[in-house]
């Protein structure tokens, strides 16, 4: 068995650009800056070259080794390099989609790569998709392939699940930018969403229906979907906090939902 790495989950290489250029100005004076998060060969680089040059001033005021600080770039840089990982695949990806719309080969797109088979590049290709697709869910990429268990979620729960997802909304990697009205007037699905739960709670409905229920799961289903496409494309996180994250992981949970049964379904079918 293969043993995966854990994902990633909302780690931002502006935020560690961020942290380096601060460590390196109080403890590295008078050196070049080191790179920003558009280079990040560059600034892993940086951080490889320079992190034994982090210092601090002991009690008696005298320069000593920051070793916390060389710690924490070390361990900074090695997450860069996935960063940097991804980026490549994505960009592989997005060459070798460019190149079959040009109308090459399977062999001719494979060539530069080294693949000399026709099923090495479609292999390549997929595994590709499977690796950016783990990454914008936070999942080993063998998740992909698991059948997720059904679960029992209560209307109550269907709608604190809705209604954190909506909380979090600035914070997660949506195609609106938080606006409720897109420019052409049509609204996004988190849009949709909100307006949903917020019609709710001013008609003082308490109980949810049978309908308001397949309603929100499937707008929660459709809001998953746009950001996982969103953070697939653009690379970026798909939410921007550990609470974001929390509440969308939680609210993967309604795509597991058991459907009610039908009035000749046993409940146990």
């Amino acid at each position: 068995m293969v043993n995966q790495p854990r994902p990633l989950g909302p780690i931002s290489a502006v935020d560690i650009a961020d942290r380096v250029a601060l460590r390196h100005r109080h403890g590295d004076a008078g050196l070049a800056d080191p790179p920003g998060p558009d280079d990040l060969l560059g600034l892993i680089g940086f951080m490889r070259d320079r992190h034994a040059k982090l210092m601090k001033l002991d009690d008696e005021g005298t320069p000593v080794p920051d070793i916390a600080a060389r710690h924490a770039e070390l361990d900074e840089a090695l997450r860069l390099t996935r960063l940097a990982h991804q980026e490549v695949d994505r960009l592989q990806l997005s060459l070798l989609n460019a190149a079959r719309s040009a109308g090459m080969t399977t062999k001719q797109r494979g060539r530069p790569l080294g693949l000399g088979s026709r099923q090495g590049i479609l292999d390549r290709e997929e595994a590709l998709r499977r690796t950016l697709e783990a990454a914008a869910k936070y999942v080993p990429v063998n998740a992909l392939d698991d059948e997720p268990e059904a679960v029992d979620l209560a209307p109550a729960a269907v709608r604190e699940v809705a209604e954190d997802l909506v909380a979090h909304w600035d914070d997660l990697l949506t195609d609106d930018e938080g606006e409720e009205d897109s420019e052409d007037g049509e609204n996004s699905w988190m849009a949709g969403l909100a307006t949903k739960m917020r019609d709710l709670t001013e008609l003082g409905i308490v109980d949810l229906s049978d309908t308001d229920v397949a309603s929100i799961v499937t707008m929660v289903r459709e809001v998953l979907e746009e950001i996982d496409e969103q953070a697939l494309v653009t690379g970026q996180p798909a939410a921007a906090t550990a609470s974001a994250l929390a509440a969308l992981q939680q609210a993967r949970r309604l795509g597991r939902r058991r459907g009610k049964p039908g009035p000749d379904e046993p409940e146990d079918a």
